[in-house]
């Protein structure tokens, strides 16, 4: 995230605490009130995440505010890379599928406190403890949303070199397999392996999601943020990419075998 997205939402988050002050509220009963745990107030007041629609127009309308936070941060969006940050948790929990292929890391829902909390000091070390913590708090919370909910429905593949070269040989790495390979075996996802070295997915990860109402859009990943694809065309040329890449791919009950195979690896070791 950059210093002027990091601005914005840390000025959001002001203004937010202003209001729920103004009205003599607790984050807890602020929370209560709008259907979010009091934590995720307190993320949003400290600028570690940003509001969904829903939760911007329970705000203004439980804090009386006349809009305000929603036109700030309509402002802040149109001004930042922000507009992102809340979209893709929003519509992970309105989608009734989603397809997702991953190259080199596990996906975000399926990650465990201690994997994803090493995968950012990894990927961001500039950033203070604090905001790591925030950082991690925050993709929990979607994880535990998705396992909580009964939907959506989730095909995973995975390039084998996640599991054949983890970034990880301790116990983070042993309790992250054990974990998808239990919701594989729950058959809470469909995971699938790719051991090619050649295939469709080398444009990079992606997932492609089907909302409960509205068109398929696509969350491609980049170094810097995600982008989200509409356009019909790329959308299905997305989904051609998925369908190769689960004909190449193991079959199911074979991928799970590969990582119940690694996981007694490291029992090994």
């Amino acid at each position: 995230m950059s210093r002027t997205d990091r601005e914005a939402l840390e000025r959001w988050g002001r203004a937010l605490r202003e209001q729920r002050n103004a009205r003599d509220m607790t984050q807890n009963a602020l929370g209560r009130a709008i259907g979010v745990q009091g934590t995720a107030i307190s993320n949003m007041e400290r600028g570690e995440r940003g509001p969904q629609k829903r939760t911007l127009k329970s705000l203004d309308s439980t804090l009386q505010t006349g809009g305000q936070l929603t036109q700030l941060w309509r402002e802040l969006s149109e001004s930042s890379h922000l507009a992102y940050l809340g979209r893709l948790s929003e519509l992970e929990q309105d989608a009734t599928s989603i397809l997702e292929f991953q190259q080199s890391l596990i996906p975000s829902l399926l990650q465990t406190r201690a994997y994803a909390e090493m995968v950012m000091r990894e990927v961001s070390p500039w950033e203070s403890q604090e905001r790591t913590e925030g950082s991690v708090r925050a993709r929990v919370e979607r994880a535990t949303r998705f396992l909580d909910a009964a939907s959506p429905i989730m095909v995973i593949v995975l390039d084998e070199r996640i599991i054949r070269h983890p970034i990880d040989t301790s116990d983070i790495m042993r309790e992250q397999l054990a974990h998808i390979h239990q919701l594989g075996v729950n058959e809470r996802i469909t995971l699938q392996m790719v051991t090619a070295r050649k295939h469709t997915g080398l444009v990079g990860s992606f997932k492609v999601l089907a909302p409960a109402t509205g068109p398929e859009l696509v969350y491609a990943e980049s170094a810097a943020q995600g982008q989200f694809v509409d356009d019909k065309t790329e959308v299905s040329r997305f989904k051609l990419r998925f369908g190769r890449l689960q004909a190449v791919a193991l079959p199911p009950d074979q991928s799970l075998a590969l990582v119940q195979e690694k996981i007694e690896g490291f029992d090994d070791e």
